[in-house]
Order: structure tokens, then sequence, then C-alpha cells
């Protein structure tokens, strides 16, 4: 049974996982809270206890290849070129944790992508976009069974930069993730309000009618521009991940509102589905950039490519 290890880092939390590569299942797995305050060196250290925790509970001799996925631009050579997470200033990762083993490394959404090409969805539709909504927004697009990274491996952004709208003759900023992620919708609910609640809040209904207000447009946002991806790509299917994205009332409440902001009638009934590995696609995927090429048209994007 081949074995790789993955580490997804986010906002809030590192995951490590052991993962069978045969069919994408976690064999164990643990969760670090991501010292963000500590900068680079901090979120080192936290993949660092990670993967020694998940080793010790696997009882691992610590050969497995480790996969890490950041929320970062990541080029093709495996050089983090962005700043989201940490300042990454003369640090390499694979580096850095070389004494843990041979460590490859690459955007987390597009390691989520992978995972659901290979154990997910993908083995229904050779062609779909990927959104993650969690502490963020991102996006990867699978193209005849192959990922599509972009000529300079950045091909991961969708909601993060401002765009500028006319409304009654003015002209305004609007930037969707700092409104429809995780963090966003926290973060505009306190503007609102003067009062706390987690983006779980209010989903699932704790946080009055100003949350049921927010999650209402919020939703509508991000389903317009879902609708403009599916305008602009063409894909066979849209797949949610994160833990956003597949929380029941958000996800459903996408799906419905995507259809209205699609251009071709034909492409209204485009299926829309909830990640076929939830949460977890992006430590799975993770672990397979370390799996073999499966054979047949439905394969990866070489890592090195």
């Amino acid at each position: 049974m081949p074995i790789a290890l993955g580490v997804d880092v986010g906002g809030t939390k590192i995951a490590a996982a052991l993962v069978d590569l045969e069919d994408g299942r976690l064999l164990h797995q643990v969760t670090v809270p991501t010292a963000l305050v500590d900068g680079a060196g901090g979120v080192l250290a936290g993949i660092r206890r990670a993967v020694t925790a998940v080793r010790d509970l696997g009882r691992s001799d610590g050969a497995e290849p480790i996969g890490l996925g950041l929320p970062e631009l990541v080029s093709p050579e495996g050089a983090i070129a962005s700043r989201w997470i940490a300042d990454w200033t003369g640090l390499d990762p694979r580096r850095e944790l070389a004494d843990l083993g041979i460590v490859a490394v690459d955007s987390d959404v597009r390691l989520a992508t992978l995972a659901e090409q290979r154990y997910g969805h993908g083995r229904d539709f050779a062609s779909f976009a990927f959104i993650t909504a969690g502490t963020g927004l991102s996006y990867s697009h699978c193209s005849d069974g192959r990922i599509h990274r972009g000529a300079h491996g950045f091909a991961i952004h969708f909601a993060s930069n401002d765009l500028m709208v006319m409304a009654d003759g003015r002209q305004a900023a609007f930037n969707l993730e700092s409104f429809a992620s995780g963090l966003g919708m926290a973060q505009a609910y306190a503007r609102r309000t003067g009062r706390t609640a987690s983006a779980r809040d209010i989903v699932e209904g704790r946080a009055g009618a100003e949350g049921a207000l927010l999650l209402d447009q919020a939703t509508t946002a991000l389903a317009s521009y879902v609708g403009q991806m599916i305008n602009m790509l063409d894909p066979q299917a849209v797949v949610l991940g994160g833990g956003l994205g597949t929380a029941p009332a958000f996800f459903e409440a996408v799906r419905a509102k995507v259809p209205a902001y699609v251009w071709a009638e034909a492409c209204r009934t485009l299926p829309i589905r909830a990640s076929a590995l939830h949460a977890t696609a992006g430590v799975v995927g993770a672990a397979a950039l370390h799996a073999p090429s499966p054979s047949g048209p439905n394969q990866p994007w070489p890592p090195s490519a």
C-alpha cells in the first residue's frame, strides 16, 4: 500500500495525515493551531509538530514523502511567490523541513483539486472548476483531466482583488474574499453589528437576523462569481470545497443561486457538487503529490511541469 504524508496549512489550523494513495483514504490525522503571530517560523514549527504527531500516531518509520499545501502562490519550481499567510522571504519549506524527509510544495487549492480529480468528482468529470471557501476564497481548473497551472503557476485567484463597480453613477470597490469567505463574513458581521460571530455561527443560524441577511448576501455574491466562472471556463461541473463551501446551508444557497448568473441557457443545469472529500481534500491532495500517475487520460499535472 503506497502511503504519503499530506500537510494542509490553513489560516487557523494545520492538518497532517498519513494517506493511502490508492484510494485517498486517511489512515491517521492530527491538527494543530496555525501560529500566525510567529510568522513563517511559527508556521514551519507548526508543520513540524503536525508531521511528528501524525507519524507518532501511525507508528510510522518516517520514510513517507511529505506533500505540503500552502495558501500562497507557488511557482512550477515550488518557490513561494506571495506572503498571504506569512512572509517567506529567504525561507524554503523544502529546505527547512528536509530533515523530515522528501518535501514537495504547491498551492493548497491546486492540491485540493488534485484530490478531487483523483479520488472524487474528477472520476466523473474530466473538466471541472474547484472552488474552495474557507478562511479565504480560491479556485483551480481541471480541463480534460489535467489541472491548469497558468503561465507562472499562479492560476488560483478569482476573489482576492477589488473589482470596480458602478452603482447609481458612483464607482465603488468590491472585494468578494473580504465579504464572502469565512474570515470576511465574520469581519462583515462585526462591522455591521459591533458583535462577534464566526462564519459557522452565521451559517448555522446562531447570529440572528443580521447573520441571516449576511449569509444571503454573501452566497448571492459568490454565486454571481461562480456563474461568471462558468461563463468563462465552460466546465462540465463546479465543485465547492473547504469547511465553509461544504457547509450544507452555505453550499445549498450558492447552488440554488448560480443559474441566474449563467449566460448560456444550456449551462444553467450544470452540475454543482460539494467536494466528495469534504474538508479533507487539501490534506489528501498534498499527499497525492507523491502518487504515481494513473493510467488513462485522466491524469494530474506533473508536479514539476
